[in-house]
Order: C-alpha cells, then structure tokens, then sequence
C-alpha cells in the first residue's frame, strides 16, 4: 500500500494497494510506482506517525513516498525502499487499488505490470490529468455495413458505445447526423469512469481510481485537456476521442433537484483510445487512434478487418424472447396524477410538468440488449440512435432529440423537442396530423416555454448577446411521430466552464418543465420513482472541449442484477400544461412507445379506455 500523504493535487488522501507485493513482479511495481508519485506530486504534507501530526513541505520540494504493506502480503520485503522506520497503524480506506497479480488479468511478467503506469499516472487522484497525445486518422474508401462493423471490433467488449446516426439518408436537418461513432475502452490508454452514490470510481486496467465528490467537478477536470489536442479531423466532426456514454436523470442532485437514490448509476463512461467513425455523407469510414507505435498497429490491423467486411446488412436471425410488459402505473393513476399536475400549475407553482411513467418487465429468458437494438435502428431510424452497453447496463435508443452539441471553439446548441402526434398510414390523414400538430397553439406554448427555460440556462454562462432562438416550433418527422423542435444557440463565454454549461442545463429542460426546480420537486413527488438512464443523455466528450450530447428518449433500459435477473424498462411521458386533455395525454404516452412495442410485438400494458378524470382543476379567468 501506498500513501502520498494529505495533499496531492487535489488535497484528497490517496492510497494505493498492491497484492503480493513480495513477487518479483510486485516489487519492480511499486518501485517504479514510488517514482511516477514523485513526478507527479508537486506539493504535500509529511505525516509524523509518532506524533500524530504532519509536517507541511514547501510547494514544488520532491515529495516523500510513504510505503505501506499490502493487504494480506508480505511487505517486510519492500522494507529496503522505505524512507525510514514504518508503523503498523495505518486504516486509512483505500482510494486507489490494483489488482492483485495472481488475477487472471494480471500481468505475468513485471515489464507488463510496469506498462500499466502511464494510465496511473494518468489518474485524476495523483494530480493534473496528462494532456492526451496528438491523434492519427487513417481514412479508408470501404463503406460496410455498420452493424457488421460494431460486432466484428467490439462484439466481445463489455464496454462499448455506438453513437448511431441511423436515419442519415432521410434526417429533415441536413447534415446534423453526418457521423457515426464507435468505441470501447480496450487499449492502454482506455478507461471506465462510474459514478454512484457520490462517489466516481475510474477504471484504468489494474488501476482503479475512487474520488469523492460532485459527479460535474470530476467531469470538469477530465474533460477538456489544457493544451486541447489540433487533430486533422473532417469538416463538421467535433469527436477527437474521450469520453463517451450515459449521464442519469438523478444526477439533478447536483443541478438544484432532490436527491433520489437509483439502482443504477448516475453516470458511467467509457474513455476511448480508438474509434471507428462512418463519414455517412462522403460515404467512407476513417479510423481514429491516439499517436504512437500502439495506435499505429491498431490502424494497420482494422483496415485489413474492415476491407473484409460485407457492404450489405445481414438478415436479422430469429425473433426476440416474448416480452410482457407491466405499466408502472394503470391508466387511472396516470390520469389522476396529470389531474395532480395541473392543480400545482393552478396554484402557480410550474408552467408545464414534464410528467413520465414507466412501462417494464423482469425478462424470464434472457434477451440480448444488442440483438433488440439491431432490430429497433431498423425500424425506427433516428439522428441521435445508440447502442451503450457498460457492464451490467445497457441502453438502446432511438432519440429524435438533441440536448447539448459544444463545439471546440464554444458554440453551443440545443434543440428541445415538445409536440407530437402520430403518423397514420393514410397519406392524407398524415398531412393532416402533421398540420395540426404545426398550429397548436397548446402545443406550441409547451416548446415555447421550454425554450424559453433553454435560453435562461444557456445565458448562465454565454457571452452576452449571444444567445439566439434559430429555429422555432419548426416539425420534423420520424417513422412512428411528427415532432415540434426549436433550435437554441449561443458562445461560452472564454472565462466559463464546459462542465458547467452542461449541469446548468441539466437535466434536460424537456423532460422537467419548467420553472425548472419547482417542476422537478413535483415530479419527484409524483412518480416516486428513479428515472435512471431515461430523461438523461447520451454522447461524448472530448479532450477539444467538444461535446454532443442526446435526450435519452425513445429508449429501452436492460439492467442485469445478480439477484434478480434481468430487468427491460421503457420510460414514456409528456408535458402537462392547464389546457392539457388527459385522455390525449394518455394516448400521447402510447405514441411514444410505439417503436419499441413494435420490435417486440407487444401491446401497450397502460389501458387507454381508462375513463376521464374530472378531478382536474379549473384554471381561473
């Protein structure tokens, strides 16, 4: 174990423990880990164990490395390295961790275990995050089939993301959805980052990393690199690796919301070290890798596997295990507590409540979340679709809705989605829907409004006179509904954050209401119910200081607990305003899970005869 004392960049005690340390291999570990704390350590507290006190350093001296046994080992044999004589108090909870080396992912050789020091040194815990070397881009004149692509690199990875631009030939937005994205955390400079319960816990191979604190600060100090790499990327692609996964609705916590536990995490992210990207316009594929020898193999080794690759996509094999859903609430309760939603707008306490219910079944035959996801692209192709499969989570989207794009140079847009209707089979009657959804004047007010909460939480931190409405109330439309979207857009002023734009507007304000806080504490009361991944986001982060970022709608949740199986949850919902109709409101909800309801071929479990609800307030003259 080894501790670098109370103040190392940030002033949080961080210890390290090492198994077997008595090996040849542990030994030539920690020594050379003793030298990567000393070169990344600027500043910290000498400890003086026998007077129970510490001893502050200047800033800058070369710092002391206190050594401390591993657990359950035979660390009287690293005594030769100490600084000098050692004590046996030491308690402290470990905060960083590596594996023990006899694990099967261990290294078997020290020259391996030494390998694994640049990602530690890379940790957030042991001071500046390193600043990302310059990227390589291999362009490639193949075009195959993407579903072919995604499970020939990352079939067998537990952690991996497809930001999927599935419906880039027919996207009403030209452009929007020009690239693809895909990525696992598989090379050395590859991690996972998980927050849950206040704590984030960073995964770098043997490496594990456990820092306290707000999800959005952590973000803050990994995100954007300080200098940001220069890569020679296409134009229009803001993604030069880094982050990407799923943000959760509960981390409204730190965003002015209550705290509401999940069983699921708040966040979880991979860090990616290589990508594949599908240039959907100029019809090619182009390979990303960070700089070196690595990078360079990686590079060589996809182009031979993606020239074998077929161009066509392959017949869907035999259908999906039988899915019966439940519904979260029956049709009277969902009509009861709109009835509840509008009585608090009554007494002025929101405008509009994003109100939402869930739709599940804990699944008695296992599903594979990648074959449903494959089947729902297909059926229901969205500019903002994507596979993310992190560990025991997984979440297949078909989200019409962005949240957040940042460009590297600090353009920021939104595009808020409120408003839908239905398509209907017939011609006519599709046109009709979709004009009278583009002249509701209930419908209109309800994106107004939101876009209206938009621009409040973009002004937070734009330069001034640069926030700007696009786009208003404009309907874009998509296999199984017509939409209402606005665009918002606005410049980050220079002395501002990126993390702090993105916790300002968080949680999405579509899928609050607004005023923000007071709809989200009615909410809260309300559904009485962590959302999870749904009404988040999903996307990527990169060391630029880019972001583009998807409401997690439209959307299929598989969670995976030891205990008890497999979980598939559909979150579904709407905006209740005063001058909503219930029974409108309920068939709205239907709307929404269509897409899903239709892959699995299951009906739709909240009964839409439920009956009106006459408990709903009068709004005065």
């Amino acid at each position: 174990m080894i501790h670098p004392g109370h103040t190392c960049n940030p002033v949080e005690p961080v210890v390290v423990s090492v198994e077997h340390m008595e090996t040849r291999e542990g030994q030539a570990f920690v020594s050379m880990l003793v030298q990567v704390l000393n070169s990344v350590c600027t500043a910290r507290t000498h400890t003086d164990w026998d007077a129970d006190r510490d001893l502050p350093h200047a800033p800058g001296e070369c710092p002391d490395v206190v050594l401390i046994t591993g657990r359950g080992t035979s660390g009287h044999c690293m005594l030769r390295v100490l600084p000098g004589p050692q004590d046996s108090r030491f308690g402290a909870p470990t905060e960083i961790s590596v594996l023990d080396l006899s694990h099967p992912e261990a290294p078997l050789h020290a020259a391996d275990a030494l390998a694994q020091l640049p990602a530690l040194a890379a940790v957030r815990g042991f001071g500046q995050l390193s600043a990302p070397p310059s990227l390589s881009r291999v362009s490639l004149e193949a075009y195959p089939d993407p579903e072919a692509v995604f499970h020939e690199f990352y079939g067998l990875s537990s952690h991996r993301v497809w930001l999927d631009s599935s419906n880039s030939a027919t996207d009403p937005v030209a452009g929007r959805n020009r690239y693809s994205i895909m990525a696992d955390d598989s090379g050395t400079r590859g991690m996972r980052a998980q927050h849950a319960n206040g704590v984030t816990t960073v995964e770098s191979k043997l490496v594990v990393t456990r820092i306290s604190g707000p999800f959005f600060s952590w973000l803050e100090r990994n995100w954007y690199s300080n200098p940001a790499p220069d890569p020679d990327l296409p134009s229009g692609l803001e993604f030069a690796l880094g982050w990407l996964g799923y943000l959760g609705y509960e981390l409204k916590r730190e965003c002015g919301g209550n705290a509401v536990e999940s069983p699921l995490p708040d966040a979880s992210l991979i860090r990616c070290s290589r990508a594949v990207v599908f240039d959907h316009e100029a019809r090619c594929v182009f390979l990303l890798a960070e700089a070196g020898a690595e990078g360079r193999r990686w590079c060589s080794d996809a182009a031979l596997r993606i020239g074998r690759l077929p161009s066509a996509a392959r017949r869907l094999s035999s259908g999906l295990p039988v899915v019966q859903f439940s519904g979260a609430d029956s049709g009277q309760s969902y009509l009861r507590k709109i009835a509840a939603c509008q009585d608090e707008i009554v007494q002025g306490n929101s405008y509009e409540v994003c109100l939402t219910t869930q739709i599940f079944d804990d699944l008695h035959e296992s599903l594979d979340p990648w074959d449903f996801y494959r089947r729902l692209r297909r059926a229901s192709p969205a500019p903002f679709a994507s596979f993310v499969q992190l560990g025991t989570v997984a979440i297949a989207s078909s989200s019409p809705e962005r949240f957040l794009s940042i460009t590297a140079d600090g353009q920021v847009r939104a595009e808020p989605i409120k408003g839908t209707r239905r398509r209907d089979a017939s011609p006519e009657s599709d046109r009709q829907l979709k004009h009278e959804l583009r002249t509701s004047t209930k419908d209109r007010a309800e994106n107004i409004m939101i876009v209206d909460l938009m621009r409040n939480d973009l002004s937070r931190h734009a330069q001034p006179g640069t926030v700007s409405v696009t786009r208003l109330c404009d309907v874009e439309t998509y296999t199984t509904a017509h939409q209402l979207v606005s665009t918002i857009e606005a410049k980050i002023a220079r002395d501002r954050s990126r993390a702090a734009v993105v916790a300002a507007a968080y949680p999405p304000g579509s899928m609050t209401g607004a005023p923000k806080i007071s709809s989200m504490d009615i909410l809260d009361r309300l559904e009485s119910r962590p959302r999870g991944p749904y009404s988040g986001v999903v996307g990527y982060f990169s060391p630029t200081g880019a972001a583009d970022l998807a409401v997690t709608i439209r959307s299929a949740v598989f969670s995976t607990h030891s205990t008890d199986g497999q979980r598939l949850s559909v979150g579904i919902g709407g905006a209740i305003t005063a001058d909503s109709d219930p029974d409108d409101e309920l068939a709205e909800i239907h709307t929404k899970a269509t897409a899903i309801l239709r892959v699995f071929g299951a009906p739709f479990p909240i009964s839409a005869h439920a009956g009106r609800v006459r408990a709903r307030a009068t709004v005065p003259p």
